[in-house]
C-alpha cells in the first residue's frame, strides 16, 4: 500500500505547478482512501479486503490531473468524464502494474474507477464489484460533502430558490437528476441528494457523526439569501434528519 501511494505521489508531482487545485485533488483522494479504509473495516472485511478498498480510493480519481490539464476544469460535463479517463490512463501501457503486481483485481479495480462518478450503478455488477464501487461511492460523496462546509465547494445561490421538481425528489429521497436542474439553487440540492445515493449503513453511521450535510445548509442559512429558499432548507434539513434515523 505504501508503495501505491509513492507512486501516485510521483505521478501527481508534474502536474503541481498547475495550481493549488491540484494540491486539493491529492488531499481529497487520501481522505477518501482514509474513509474507504473505515467503511471496510466498520464491515468487518477482511484485511485483504481493506488493503484493496484502499487501492480503489487511491485511485479513484486518478484521471482528475490528466483532466485539469487538458481543460483547466474538474467539471466532466464541460470536458471528459474522468472516471472512464482513470480507467484508460491505467490501462496505458499497463500503468496500473505500477500500483499492483497482481493482474486478477484489474478488472475490480477498473470498475470502481469507472462507476464511482456515475448516476447510478449497472445491474450487471458481481456481488464483490458491487461492495467496492459502493464504498468508494460512498467514501467519495462523503468527502466531497467536507469540501461543502469548509467552502471549498461553493454554490453561488443568488436569489433563486429550489424548483419544484427538485423539491419533490427530495421529498420523494431521490438522488437529483442533473438533467432536471433549473436554478442556480438547484445546484446545492445535487450534494443535499448525496444522502440518498448511500449505500451502506456504516457510511451513514460517518456521515452522521461528521454532520456535513447540517454544517452544508448552516452555511447558507447565515447568508443573505432567499428567504423562501431558507424555509425550503429547514424542511430539507428535516427530511435529511428522518431519513438517516431510519437509515441506522
Amino acid at each position: 500500500m505504501e508503495e501505491a501511494k509513492k507512486t501516485f505521489l510521483q505521478y501527481t508531482k508534474p502536474y503541481l505547478p498547475l495550481g493549488e487545485n491540484i494540491d486539493l485533488k491529492i488531499k481529497h483522494t487520501f481522505r477518501v482512501v482514509s474513509l474507504c479504509e473505515a467503511i471496510a473495516k466498520k464491515k468487518n472485511l477482511s484485511k485483504e479486503e481493506i488493503e484493496i478498498a484502499k487501492l480503489c480510493g487511491i485511485l479513484h480519481d486518478i484521471a482528475r490531473f490528466e483532466q485539469y490539464k487538458r481543460y483547466q476544469t474538474f467539471s466532466d460535463l464541460n470536458s471528459i468524464d474522468h472516471g472512464d479517463l482513470g480507467v484508460k490512463i491505467l490501462k496505458e501501457n499497463n500503468f496500473i502494474r505500477k500500483f499492483i503486481k497482481d493482474d486478477s483485481l484489474d478488472t475490480l479495480i477498473f470498475k470502481t474507477i469507472k462507476y464511482h462518478n456515475k448516476y447510478q450503478l449497472p445491474k450487471n455488477l458481481t456481488a464483490q464489484e458491487k461492495l467496492f464501487c459502493n464504498i468508494v461511492r460512498d467514501a467519495d460523496k462523503i468527502d466531497i460533502l467536507y469540501l461543502y462546509t469548509i467552502k471549498d465547494i461553493k454554490i453561488d445561490v443568488e436569489n433563486d430558490i429550489f424548483s419544484a421538481e427538485i423539491i419533490d425528489q427530495l421529498k420523494n429521497e431521490s438522488v437529483i437528476n442533473r438533467a432536471t436542474l433549473k436554478t442556480k439553487a438547484d445546484r446545492l440540492a445535487v450534494s443535499l441528494g448525496f444522502l440518498f445515493d448511500i449505500a451502506f449503513k456504516e457510511s451513514m453511521a460517518i456521515l452522521k457523526e461528521k454532520d456535513y450535510l447540517n454544517k452544508e445548509i448552516d452555511i447558507y442559512m447565515q447568508e443573505d439569501i432567499n428567504p423562501k429558499l431558507k424555509e425550503q432548507l429547514e424542511e430539507i434539513r428535516t427530511i435529511i434528519k428522518n431519513y438517516i434515523d431510519r437509515s441506522l
